[in-house]
């Protein structure tokens, strides 16, 4: 069952065009003083713990390009939620050894095996197929893996069909892991 506040979140922190792979920034974006202010007030009756809501505060932060905002929730944090934030921050900077330090973290994140169960879904006819076979090896979804696909894809024109389709698979990791935090 969905989390009502995972609606209310979504509303406020979706946005036009879909995160980029790299830093951005890109527009369509909230500025960081109105985001935290409406995060607040939907967080505030989200029933989840403090770190919980510290940890959805950076997902927003990250989503809509303000880093530094968001590392400076996440640095400290050890356990799987915050490293998995952490990795997926410095993906985007990009710092791809950093990030594959990050995911070495954990084993098997709660948003990562969810994810992995939705890629086949995200597949578009030829467009993803290739890729998420690479990034589901054995089934699971790869951290790793989808670092190296990150990495290629910066190669390339921005506009690949390939490269949209991680932003569309980055943009379900973001959903998975909101999912987590208020589950």
């Amino acid at each position: 069952m969905k989390h009502p506040t995972a609606e209310l979140f979504w509303k406020i922190v979706g946005t036009p065009e879909l995160p980029e792979l790299g830093q951005g920034p890109r527009a369509g974006v909230t500025a960081l003083k109105r985001l935290q202010g409406q995060l607040d007030e939907v967080l505030a009756g989200s029933g989840t713990g403090e770190e919980d809501r510290a940890l959805l505060r950076a997902v927003a932060f990250l989503y809509h390009d303000h880093h530094d905002a968001a590392h400076d929730i996440v640095q400290d944090l050890s356990d799987a939620d915050g490293s998995l934030l952490h990795g997926i921050l410095h993906r985007r900077e990009p710092d791809y050894w950093n990030a594959k330090y990050w995911f070495r973290r954990f084993v098997a994140h709660p948003a990562h095996i969810a994810l992995g169960r939705r890629i086949p879904s995200l597949v578009t006819g030829t467009t993803g197929a290739a890729a998420a076979k690479e990034i589901t090896r054995p089934g699971a979804f790869d951290p790793f893996a989808f670092v190296d696909a990150v990495e290629a894809a910066a190669r390339r024109p921005a506009d690949d069909p390939e490269s949209l389709w991680l932003r569309t698979v980055q943009h379900a990791e973001f959903e998975e892991i909101v999912a987590h935090l208020l589950s």
